[in-house]
């Protein structure tokens, strides 16, 4: 009888699954999420997890997350860029907890700590896009300018892939019946 879970994915090595799995996390903050232009094309800039990459006519900038956040709380950046900024940070902080758990389960070989991860990198992805959303509106154009979430639906399919490959696991010594139980 075949395995529905054989059936629809490709099959991994469990061992090999959690090194998949930390390079795939690792990959959420090394691809370029969100392209975007700024205004009426006043500035034009590449935006990855934990920083942003920004030209202007005021010249190139490369601003850490941390510094937005600064400005944020100092009450430099107020409005809708302070929400969409917030926003931004929680995903970043639940990315940051995938990772780690990630490790964690790679240190332990525990994968339900890794189907927890992907439901963090998942959260993550899509607090990241409400925070696009918020920014630059439903249709990703608005007056602040337009973006391009390129990195969204990668960071998606990583932690879909995360879960539907923990999801099925069974572990032969839970399959049959319990030792010294009396049929």
């Amino acid at each position: 009888m075949l395995n529905t879970h054989q059936v629809n994915t490709f099959p991994v090595d469990p061992m090999n699954k959690f090194k998949i799995s930390f390079l795939l996390q690792c990959l959420v903050f090394l691809i370029p999420v969100n392209i975007y232009i700024i205004g009426d094309w006043l500035g034009t800039g590449v935006q990855w997890v934990l920083f942003r990459y920004q030209q202007t006519y005021m010249g190139n900038s490369l601003i850490l997350i941390t510094r937005e956040i600064s400005f944020v709380l100092s009450g430099t950046i107020s409005g809708r860029t302070a929400i969409s900024i917030t926003l931004w940070a929680i995903g970043v902080l639940l990315f940051i907890i995938a990772t780690v758990l990630v490790i964690m389960a790679n240190i332990r070989k525990d994968s339900p700590l890794i189907q927890k991860a992907s439901v963090f990198t998942l959260a993550g992805g899509i607090i990241i896009v409400v925070s696009i959303f918020v920014q630059y509106g439903f249709l990703l154009s608005s007056q602040s300018g337009f973006a391009i979430p390129v990195g969204i639906p990668v960071i998606l399919l990583i932690g879909w892939w995360m879960h539907q490959e923990t999801d099925y696991e069974t572990d032969d010594d839970d399959s049959g019946p319990e030792k010294g139980a009396v049929s």
